[in-house]
């Protein structure tokens, strides 16, 4: 995975299917062979403290704002990785898709 830029959606609000604040779009993470897109990073919490990542295929860009279908609660409770530089490890990976997996599936 690398991290890119995505100057339209980086800073955009991210809002779950209640319409509930969950953070403002930090940056993108995408492959990094086929540059898809497959993760956002939230800032979340407390004055956007701390960092949740969130499948893009989970996510819609509208014009105002990003639209998530998973809970609030679902993301503020996924896992904490820790991505050095501008690249996340495969593991980091495989516990996020395993956790939001299980969530996702209840």
């Amino acid at each position: 995975m690398m991290k890119v830029y995505d100057e339209e959606m980086c800073g955009l609000v991210v809002r779950d299917s209640h319409g509930e604040k969950i953070g403002k779009v930090r940056e993108i993470w995408a492959d990094e062979h086929t540059g898809t897109p497959t993760w956002i990073c939230v800032d979340t919490g407390f004055l956007g403290r701390h960092h949740s990542f969130v499948p893009t295929g989970a996510v819609v860009r509208l014009p105002d704002h990003v639209a998530a279908s998973i809970p609030k609660q679902v993301v503020d409770g996924a896992p904490r990785v820790h991505p050095v530089g501008d690249t996340m490890e495969a593991v980091e990976q495989d516990v996020l898709r395993a956790y939001y997996r299980t969530e996702v599936e209840q």
